[in-house]
């Protein structure tokens, strides 16, 4: 009934729907779904049914090929063996549940490689393994390879030549425009100041600009106005949150384990914590990748640096696995799998994981250099196993202070613990309440004191050396073991020597992280222009390969990247850069001809319209409630007892709705329990490394931004706040509103549709509450123009 509600009594809530409920177009399969398949999917094929159902195989079974999309599409002697989004009319998906063909035929696969079908099928099986017939094998060239764009040692262009030499802030603006007049195309006019500041401070931080803030730049007349807010943003501790967000996407950072049992990460609110404070550090990139690479390995100044250094390291362990697999050499091999399609996705722009079971299809990584960089990770302590299996943790180091707390603690711990067993062997033994009452003060010691601290880390293993080769990407088949070593085809010089005693990750960060590596500042440099302008001038942000996109303005990105590394591979400078450009500053307002010869607006004639994500969203709904926590970093998952004791929420249900009001970065990472709104609104994929997340307009976002308790707690919260200045009128009160929620006062024809409805209705809190929802869930709330 409360959405009929809204309806009939609030004439806003007609506005909103209409904005809300347009719905998107087929999307191609996604990033997230090409590295589900590479993952879960191919190595199966592979390694159980490619010697019966590929051209590989010496007799074809059932007619059936399943080494390409269009083989299993079509299906064999029993017709298709899969259909796109209906797992239950998928003969492959029977055969492997042993419910019509019994295959493989030597063996049920697990339940989880099952289930992994499953869902795959469901998703609608992307497949990019393309074309009617199977691929023909293709020697690599590595030679060859390196003149593909990606593979060139990054250029230092000049700049171009333009008519309009005033329109530039930036030289970044010469090579924009230059292509727009190449054209016959002139860029957008400016936008207003409100607008941009609205802009600015949700790219830079993440939340709305005050009223107040809008009206102090306004008024700001000054020529360095512009540069004033920017650097205040940059300053601002929430800069971190919110380009540490952008981080821990790539670093599929997550507190639980996601496969399997999920078990809780109780220790990666550190690795969290780091993140941010590296962003508003403005840590160098190169340090910052070398460090959650081999921070371990690194020498350290004090026991701050240390810290640091081994809790960086957090992110070679924050993958999606199933601790309780029994085979443990799969599982080691699986973990290795995981960390190069992170490394190499999210650093690199690379698909590496492809290059597991055969040289990848597309781009020149031949399987050695799989192998070279697993023998790497390979040679890293990252398990420990028992029944179930662990990650590995390290203390981390205390202050002097800290270390006697700690002493001191421990032995009053071990006193108790001598009192009680000594009161169980007593003469004449002491009764059974007794012995209780000692073993519930012993538990209250325990739980209360001061505990040595410990972190997610790695460590370099026992043992030292290079991978086989898993035939077929299969532990159980090895052939011959490959010297640990680079990428060949992005190793434009001799590749660093690997110590023999050392794993070589401390050779691979540095590799990495190097000016000469030609992928590694070009893919970061395009990511931020992705998250500042809507879209990468590569669009596939993590694949350089072939298969991905050609960058739009490829001497830009060659610019931007080699200035990056002059500045010292600064995150501030770049975005202090990217924001003040004369581009930036453009209006979204739309151009027939511009549109008629750039549709896709890839010469950027105008500022894209962006939604914003998740965690923006429920920030800024916190921020017009009044409700928004902003205490940083620290523990954020709280005690079971306490959830069941809020309400009737249970740790699997985790009450997030009610039980947290920080900001969004904070929010508990659970692989198996997601936030609502993040669910609904296109949070990242907790599994895999994300460098660009779906946006999707769909009805249900409507219908959960008009029924979701969340949104109502807020929008009532808002109510009360505005009711609560007495010395407003009720216009004044509608102005504010709006500026609080849009950033902007409301049109005469608003302000009347919102007039009317608080007038016309006899519970003045309730019409508020209306009013404050439907402004949450307008366009204007959700998109950045």
């Amino acid at each position: 009934m409360q959405v009929v509600r809204i309806l009939l009594v609030h004439p806003l809530a007609v506005w909103f729907i209409a904005s809300a409920c347009a719905a998107s177009e087929p999307r191609p399969p996604t990033a997230e779904q090409r590295a589900f398949f590479e993952s879960k999917i191919r190595p199966v094929l592979v390694e159980h049914c490619y010697s019966c159902h590929s051209a590989e195989a010496k007799e074809l079974k059932g007619s059936l090929l399943v080494d390409h999309r269009a083989g299993l599409l079509t299906g064999g002697d029993s017709g298709p063996a899969v259909v796109p989004g209906k797992p239950e009319e998928s003969l492959l998906l029977a055969a492997l549940k042993y419910e019509s063909y019994e295959m493989p035929p030597d063996g049920k696969l697990p339940p989880e490689v099952i289930a992994n079908f499953e869902r795959w099928i469901a998703m609608g099986a992307p497949d990019p393994r393309i074309g009617e017939t199977a691929l023909p094998v293709q020697e690599i060239n590595i030679e060859q390879g390196r003149q593909f764009w990606s593979f060139r040692p990054i250029a230092r262009p000049n700049l171009p030549q333009v008519n309009d030499t005033s329109w530039s802030h930036d030289d970044v603006d010469a090579f924009l425009l230059a292509r727009l007049e190449a054209q016959g195309l002139a860029p957008a006019a400016d936008t207003d100041r409100a607008t941009w500041l609205r802009r600015v401070t949700f790219d830079l931080i993440g939340l709305p600009p005050s009223p107040q803030e809008i009206d102090a730049f306004i008024a700001d007349e000054s020529p360095g106005a512009f540069e004033k807010v920017v650097d205040r943003l940059l300053e601002s501790p929430h800069f971190g949150e919110r380009w540490g967000r952008h981080w821990l996407d790539v670093a599929r950072f997550a507190e639980s384990s996601g496969g399997g049992r999920s078990l809780v990460f109780k220790d990666a609110w550190r690795y969290r914590d780091y993140v941010i404070k590296s962003f508003n550090d403005d840590k160098p990139l190169d340090e910052f990748i070398i460090e959650q690479i081999a921070g371990d390995l690194l020498p350290h100044a004090s026991p701050q640096e240390e810290h640091d250094h081994l809790v960086a390291t957090a992110y070679l362990l924050l993958g999606a696995h199933n601790y309780e697999e029994q085979d443990k050499q799969q599982l080691e091999m699986d973990v290795v799998d995981e960390q190069l399609d992170t490394i190499g996705r999210g650093l690199l722009g690379m698909t590496l994981a492809c290059a597991r079971c055969h040289d990848h299809k597309f781009d020149p990584i031949p399987t050695t250099d799989y192998y070279a960089l697993a023998g790497i990770l390979r040679s890293t302590d990252v398990i420990v196993h028992e029944n179930v299996s662990n990650w590995k943790t390290r203390p981390l180091p205390m202050t002097a202070d800290e270390e006697v707390d700690v002493e001191q603690h421990e032995a009053k711990v071990a006193k108790m613990q001598a009192e009680l067993a000594a009161a169980k062997k007593a003469d004449p033994p002491q009764t059974p309440t007794q012995i209780k009452a000692l073993e519930k003060k012993l538990k209250q010691l325990t739980s209360s004191g001061p505990t040595r601290p410990e972190t997610m880390a790695v460590a370099d293993a026992e043992t030292i050396a290079d991978c086989q080769v898993c035939v077929r990407g299969s532990v159980r088949y090895r052939g011959p073991a490959v010297p640990r070593g680079m990428l060949q085809v992005a190793t434009l010089d001799e590749p660093p020597p690997i110590p023999a005693e050392e794993s070589g990750r401390r050779e691979l960060a540095h590799w990495i992280a190097s000016p000469d590596n030609p992928l590694t500042a070009r893919v970061y440099v395009n990511r931020a222009w992705h998250y500042l302008f809507g879209a990468g001038l590569v669009r596939t942000l993590d694949n350089f390969g072939t298969t991905g996109e050609q960058p739009s303005h490829p001497e830009l990105l060659d610019f931007l990247a080699g200035r990056f590394v002059d500045q010292n591979w600064s995150t501030k400078e770049l975005v202090r850069a990217l924001v003040l450009t004369r581009a930036y500053r453009m209006s979204t307002t739309h151009d027939a001809r511009a549109a008629a010869v750039d549709p896709e607006n890839r010469l950027l004639w105008r500022m894209n319209t962006r939604r914003l994500d998740a965690e923006s969203l429920r920030d800024a709904m916190l921020v017009v409630s009044g409700r928004l926590d902003l205490a940083m970093g620290g523990p954020n998952i709280l005690d079971s007892k306490a959830l069941t004791s809020a309400g009737s929420y249970t740790p699997t249900e985790y009450g997030y709705q009610f039980l947290d009001f920080r900001r969004s970065v904070y929010t508990p990472a659970f692989r198996n329990r997601v936030h609502e709104l993040f669910e609904v609104f296109d949070f990242a994929n907790y599994n895999a490394a994300v460098a660009e997340r779906s946006v999707t307009t769909v009805a249900p976002q409507a219908l959960w931004m008009l029924n979701s308790p969340f949104v109502m707690d807020q929008a009532r919260a808002a109510a009360e706040r505005a009711l609560v200045r007495e010395d407003a009128s009720e216009s004044q009160r509608v102005e504010l509103a709006f500026r609080e929620a849009l950033g902007r006062r409301p049109t005469d024809a608003e302000a009347a549709i919102a007039m009317q409805s608080i007038e016309g209705h006899q519970d003045r809190v309730v019409a508020w509450e209306q009013l404050f929802q439907a402004l949450l869930g307008c366009l204007d709330f959700r998109y950045l123009n």
